[in-house]
């Protein structure tokens, strides 16, 4: 699983878990409810500002929107959210990538 398709998970689980629509967090959002979708599946890729845009429309933290508990099948990292910039953030995705590839390889 790539990061862009945890992140999608995680979206589309808080959303969900706070009762709001599809349509309506995508027009908060300014963007189409298929944009959001291609968003919550992972289709398509993803700026850290649009991360940072939807956590702030689901009331969480960047930091929410990267990790998930393992139990619905996402990471848990050990970095304090205070510690987390846009570099961290890149060099986060980037290791997550690299993880899960090689999870996969050792799987295939």
């Amino acid at each position: 699983m790539k990061i862009k398709e945890i992140i999608g998970r995680n979206i589309r689980r808080h959303r969900e878990a706070l009762g709001i629509r599809q349509v309506a967090l995508a027009q908060q959002l300014s963007i189409t409810p298929s944009a959001l979708s291609q968003i919550e599946t992972g289709k398509t890729d993803i700026s850290v500002d649009r991360i940072d845009q939807i956590a702030g429309a689901l009331k969480l933290s960047f930091y929410e929107l990267m990790t998930t508990p393992n139990h619905v099948g996402g990471i848990k990292t050990g970095i304090a959210v205070e510690e987390v910039t846009n570099n961290t953030i890149h060099l986060l995705i980037d290791k997550i990538d690299t993880l899960l590839q090689s999870g996969a390889n050792k799987e295939g």
